[in-house]
């Protein structure tokens, strides 16, 4: 019986690590039929070959998040400014629902990114929501991985 007890918490870590927003992954879904969707999906194998390329990112701060990506998701909404917005709007209340914290939110003008994280100390899921005034301009990134708060704070303008 322990055993068993020990197998299930073990594998119910392992899928904890590799979760992701489920609000994330329904607007994902929503438009991934679409012929127009474009997405990005990169995860562990393709982030080891990128390490052994040496990229030069310019500031310590940013090689040190670079390098605590485990997985990153990216797409691009391909619906009009009019429904795009309504998307991120139901976006940030998923997230919210789901506990993520509001970390940072930038605006000028038109345009706008917001921020939004899961974790404490060492954050575990960040939602970059990057918007716009064209209709092109409405994309979502997903990082999975360990990222350091006080290593984020020091990157960020």
């Amino acid at each position: 019986m322990k055993r068993i007890l020990i197998i299930l918490v073990f594998m119910g870590v392992g899928s904890m690590a590799f979760a992701q927003s489920k609000s994330v992954d329904a607007l994902y879904k929503k438009y991934e039929d679409n012929e127009e969707f474009f997405h990005l999906d990169m995860a562990g194998s393709f982030f080891d070959f990128a390490d052994g390329l040496d990229f030069d990112f310019g500031e310590d701060g940013m090689a040190t998040i670079a390098k605590s990506v485990d997985r990153m998701k990216f797409f691009k909404l391909p619906v009009g400014r009019n429904l795009s917005k309504s998307d991120f709007m139901d976006l940030q209340k998923g997230l919210r629902k789901e506990r993520y914290d509001l970390m940072m939110e930038m605006s000028e003008k038109d345009s706008q990114v917001i921020i939004y994280s899961k974790g404490n100390d060492i954050l575990s899921d960040l939602v970059l929501m990057i918007g716009g005034d064209d209709d092109d301009d409405f994309m979502v990134i997903e990082l999975k991985g360990e990222f350091e708060s006080q290593a984020l704070a020091e990157a960020m303008p």
